[in-house]
Formats: C-alpha cells, sequence, structure tokens
C-alpha cells in the first residue's frame, strides 16, 4: 500500500486555491458593485451624457473634457450644496465623537443600570432611517409637536421651527443623526478604553491625580489612535448623509438642507444630467480625499501609538 506525501509546495498551491474559493464572492460582488460603477462614474465625468438622448442616440456621445467640472464653479446651486455638506461636517464630527467619549467613560466605570442604560443608547443605531424620520418629523413639528408645546409651556414663546427652519433645519438633521451614530462610536470607544493599562491609573492614584487628570493625562492619549480613526470615519459619514437628508427634508426648506449627495442625486436621477453629477461626486470624493489627507498629515501632533 502506497502513501502520497504531500509536499509543502502542492500544500501552498492547494490553500491558495481554497482561499481563491472564498474570496471569489467578495471580489465578484467588489467588481460588479464598487470597481465597476467607480470606473463608469470617472469616464461618465469626462462625456457628455446630459440627457436621455445619449442613452439610445451613443453617436451624439463625445468627449467634453473638464467641461462639466468647470460648470460645477459656474453653479452657485452645487457650491452652496458643498457648503452645506461641510457646516453638516462641521455639527457633526465634533459632537458625535465628544459625546461618544463622555459617555463612554461614564459607562465604563460603575454606573448604576449601565446594561439597561447601553442598550437603551445602542437601539437607535439599528432604528429604520423611514421610522426615525416619522418619530422626529412628530416630535418636532413646530404647529403642535409635543417638543414644542413643551417648551412654550416653558415659557419659550417662539420655539425654534426645527427641521422647517432655513436656520435650523440643517443642524437638527445633525443631531439627529448624531442620536442615530452615536452607539456604533461609544461601542468603539468603551473598548478603547478598557484596553488602556490599569497600571498606568494605579500609578496616577499613587500621585494623588483627580479624575479630569487621569482622563486628559492618561486616557485621551492612550485611546488617541482610536480617536483618529472615528473622526477619520465620521467625517467620511458625515459626507454620505443622502438617506437621512432625503427622509427628513428632502432638501428643504428651499434649498436649506440640500446637501452635495442629495443634490448630485437630484442631478442625476430627476434631471437626468448623468454626466454633470457624475463630475460633482469626482469632486465631493476628492474633497474627501484631501480632507482625510489633511487630518493623516496632522496626526503626528496628537496621535501617540
Amino acid at each position: 500500500m502506497q502513501f502520497k506525501i504531500k509536499t509543502k509546495g502542492s500544500m501552498e498551491k492547494q490553500e491558495g486555491r481554497i482561499a481563491i474559493f472564498f474570496l471569489a464572492p467578495f471580489m465578484i460582488g467588489y467588481l460588479i458593485f464598487e470597481l465597476i460603477p467607480i470606473i463608469s462614474t470617472v469616464v461618465m465625468s469626462f462625456i457628455n451624457l446630459n440627457s436621455l438622448r445619449g442613452i439610445t442616440d451613443f453617436a451624439s456621445i463625445k468627449f467634453v473634457g473638464f467641461e462639466n467640472y468647470i460648470n460645477i464653479f459656474k453653479d452657485s446651486d452645487a457650491i452652496m450644496a458643498y457648503g452645506r455638506s461641510m457646516l453638516y461636517t462641521l455639527y457633526y464630527v465634533p459632537l458625535l465623537n465628544i459625546i461618544a467619549i463622555v459617555l463612554a467613560l461614564l459607562i465604563t466605570r460603575q454606573l448604576y443600570l449601565r446594561t439597561a442604560i447601553r442598550t437603551m443608547i445602542f437601539m437607535p443605531y439599528v432604528a429604520n432611517i423611514v421610522a426615525v424620520a416619522i418619530l422626529f418629523g412628530t416630535l418636532l413639528n413646530p404647529f403642535g409637536g409635543p417638543i414644542n408645546e413643551l417648551l412654550k409651556s416653558l415659557g419659550i414663546n417662539n420655539p425654534p421651527m426645527w427641521l422647517f427652519g432655513k436656520n435650523t433645519s440643517l443642524p437638527t438633521i445633525a443631531g439627529i443623526s448624531i442620536w442615530k451614530d452615536l452607539a456604533f462610536q461609544m461601542v468603539v470607544y468603551m473598548a478603547a478604553i478598557n484596553n488602556v493599562s490599569k497600571e498606568l491609573y494605579e500609578s496616577a492614584d499613587v500621585e494623588g491625580a483627580s479624575i479630569f487628570t487621569k482622563i486628559t493625562k492618561i486616557t485621551i492619549p492612550m485611546i488617541s489612535p482610536t480617536i483618529f480613526a472615528m473622526v477619520i470615519t465620521s467625517i467620511i459619514n458625515s459626507f454620505q448623509n443622502y438617506a437621512i437628508v432625503k427622509t427628513m427634508t428632502d432638501g428643504g426648506p428651499g434649498n436649506a438642507s440640500r446637501v452635495a449627495v442629495l443634490n448630485i442625486y437630484q442631478q442625476a436621477f430627476e434631471y437626468n444630467k448623468f454626466s454633470y453629477a457624475s463630475a460633482q461626486a469626482m469632486l465631493l470624493f476628492l474633497i474627501i480625499l484631501v480632507v482625510t489627507l489633511i487630518q493623516w498629515k496632522g496626526q503626528k501632533r496628537w496621535v501617540h501609538y
């Protein structure tokens, strides 16, 4: 009876084939739903597919270079939409991360009803965005909604218009988005805080350090890599705020909450300006890339590995 002895090379080949087999579904999905659309967007941004005619008449499609990109800077609505996206980011990112860190610090301590509080904070994260829109649309209705009725009973005669106000709609949406996304950030920060060496806190206790000193001199520096990662991801998420803006206000009142991603959607699927929308999408990608690179460059000053 003879036994085949597998060599190291044949085993590596077999492991490679198995790895390809398991990776194939992801790679195929990535190719179809990610890579091909990205390449198509880049190509479309340099042609004149700005009407339904081009879909049926391929002969009318021409290379126009940077014309679509130049038109963005002539379009005040597009420029204002980018500005609103950046303003939304300024509302969303700092508050989200500060509140998440504070809650993580509280919950990692021996807080009363800690499990129940953690569950309540996590519930909005798994809530359906349409249900969230209906809930807050009712609560924040300026004409008879429970929040404004409560404020009136406390003596505030002119409560905010919330989602219906020109100056309040965007910060209100940012606040609701923070409420919904808070759980994920908090859980990540809790994991980072729990990994900080207890010996550092014990040494600080021996020195008589206060809680505030331990947080600022030990906790924050030790979790700074996590803070950096969460800031980057929350900045990217803040620019991808189509769903919550669409369901809450659809860009209203007027254009007060018409952010860049909503403007891109409307240009493509309402006005059929596919190439122009593709150019706007690529410009948004470049803005996010530049912001990320600036953050990556600046992290050397405050992130401690």
